[in-house]
């Protein structure tokens, strides 16, 4: 299933991999891009939208809902 979700605070690399790695490390089998143009996070997993809201606000990153 893919979830996708937006992330404003998205902005560079460096967020591009806390996000990647905060994914993996609690969905170790997810398939994570990202699009920094358009702040998109889509991710290919079983996870739910507010499992992987939860996940990058624990990063330290804001979700539009």
């Amino acid at each position: 299933m893919a979830v996708q979700v937006k992330v404003p605070s998205m902005v560079c690399a460096a967020c591009v991999r806390t996000i990647t790695t905060a994914i993996q490390a609690q969905f170790p089998t997810a398939q994570v891009q990202t699009e920094l143009e358009t702040h998109l996070v889509t991710v290919q997993a079983e996870i739910t939208p507010e499992q992987l809201q939860a996940v990058i606000v624990e990063a330290g990153h804001e979700v539009d809902a």
